[in-house]
């Protein structure tokens, strides 16, 4: 049975696309792209594709059960694609009440194929995002030091938390992306967030490299392009910190440490 985890944050250019196709080292991975724009599918392939998220679900909508093929990339990463269309889906009626069981049905015939299967949502919090959290296990929360805010994330908490769930839904952490090492604004930054939110805060920084941009232009994850490449190696440790942590901290204890760091400041 496999671990499922989505790749999130309200902000856009937080690097979820390079951070979702970067586990594949280790494990039998799914990615499935679930954001209209479809960064992660042109990441990684420069294909027109048949079978997408938008075709999947819509064959749900219609009661058919339709032949899960994922894109292969390569043996052990896999890839439903995502499609703009997905976006004009928020709409429709049917899928508002049902959403989420119609991805319980798409999640439950592909789990025991993979060791994880990775989402990589959009930035709105719209009803796509809703009704697979509903269903997953896990949230990975990307950040930029340049735009990170402790509001923000208290917020995101509060959304995460409102939503009706199948299983407890747990926060694998904040990891800090496009990370500079020697620039003070960055390193205040990090020990500022350490400070409010403690074990929240991922250790492991991914520094920020030109080699991810050209990896993805080439539709090629950071390890096929480059395997000696420092930013490869930072994916590498941050996927081993994150699977540590699966399972650990769940919503409302993450809450609760956000909220007792607040009273302990006052």
């Amino acid at each position: 049975m496999s671990h499922s985890l989505a790749v999130y944050n309200f902000k856009g250019g937080v690097g979820k696309t390079s951070t979702s196709h970067s586990w594949s080292r280790s494990f039998k991975v799914l990615l499935i792209d679930c954001d209209p724009q479809s960064n992660l599918t042109h990441a990684l392939t420069s294909e027109a594709h048949k079978s997408t998220l938008f075709t999947l679900t819509k064959a749900y909508l219609h009661n058919e059960q339709p032949s899960i093929e994922p894109v292969v990339i390569h043996p052990y990463l896999h890839l439903i694609p995502g499609d703009f269309q997905m976006s004009t889906i928020e709409s429709n009626t049917q899928f508002i009440s049902f959403g989420h069981i119609i991805f319980y049905k798409l999640l439950s015939t592909v789990r025991h194929q993979y060791d994880i299967i990775i989402l990589d949502f959009p930035t709105h919090f719209g009803v796509t995002v809703k009704s697979f959290i509903a269903n997953i296990n896990s949230i990975l929360i990307p950040a930029t030091p340049g735009s990170f805010s402790v509001e923000g994330f208290k917020k995101l908490l509060a959304y995460l938390s409102d939503i009706q769930k199948e299983k407890r839904l747990h926060i694998l952490g904040i990891f800090f992306n496009q990370f500079r090492k020697h620039t003070l604004f960055h390193q205040r930054i990090v020990r500022e967030a350490e400070k409010e939110l403690g074990s929240l805060i991922l250790d492991q920084r991914i520094r920020e490299s030109i080699r991810v941009s050209e990896a993805n232009e080439q539709n090629q994850s950071v390890y096929s392009f480059t395997d000696q490449s420092a930013v490869a190696e930072d994916f590498l440790k941050l996927s081993e910190e994150v699977i540590e942590r699966m399972n650990r901290t769940d919503i409302n204890e993450a809450i609760s440490i956000f909220e007792k760091r607040e009273i302990k400041t006052k």
